[in-house]
This record gives structure tokens, sequence and C-alpha cells, in this order.
């Protein structure tokens, strides 16, 4: 999926500024870290329709990872595939961006079945 996202990023020097994860890798991703976002109000100032279906930021979500991508700072973005769901968990909306290094940890994928 992420192999041909380089195509464009010709580097000089080595090792390269990116890798790609083969097979993809399970993360875990903090959305609060991952996406940006102003915080918002209180939910005690909101209606309880925008609480209930508004894309929930506040938790910590299963992902996929992908690639990395290394910034001209020296640090490190993760390209992932991940599914925000809203307040009331009834809807959601699967995204697949990069986020800083510090949003995605390692999962565990449960021991190897026999």
């Amino acid at each position: 999926m992420f192999d041909g996202k380089f195509r464009h990023w010709r580097p000089t020097y080595d090792p390269k500024p990116w890798r790609t994860i083969t097979p993809p890798q399970p993360v875990t991703v903090d959305l609060a870290t991952a996406i940006a976002h102003d915080g918002g109000r209180l939910a005690h100032d909101l209606p309880l329709r925008v609480r209930a279906e508004g894309l929930n930021l506040d938790i910590q979500v299963p992902g996929v990872l992908h690639a990395w991508a290394r910034t001209s700072r020296g640090s490190w973005l993760a390209a992932c595939t991940f599914t925000v769901p809203t307040g009331n968990n009834l809807g959601s909306l699967e995204v697949t961006q990069w986020c800083p290094a510090a949003a995605v940890t390692p999962r565990e994928t449960g021991p190897p079945s026999t």
C-alpha cells in the first residue's frame, strides 16, 4: 500500500528518511495526540447531539502502521490506518493519515495460534 508513496522522494543520503512496514504492524493510536484539534468546549456546554454524534478524540484506538517518515526537524511521522468512533459508538470514520510518533505505540496481537 505504501511502497509507491515515496516515489517522488529521492534521498541523497543513507539511510533513507522513510521506512515502509511490511507487513503492516498493529498499533494503538492516541487520537488526542494524532489528530490536531483546538480542544473544543467542556462537555456540559454542548448539546447531547454533538456529544453523541461527534467524533470521539479523547480515546486510544487500535490501528495499523504502514510506514515511517522523518521530518526536517528530526522527528518521525507514522502512517497509520485507524477508525475514529462517534461519542455514542453508533458511527465511525476510517482514516489513513500521518501521525506524530508520540501518538503511536506497538500493540500486542496475542499469542500465536497452534
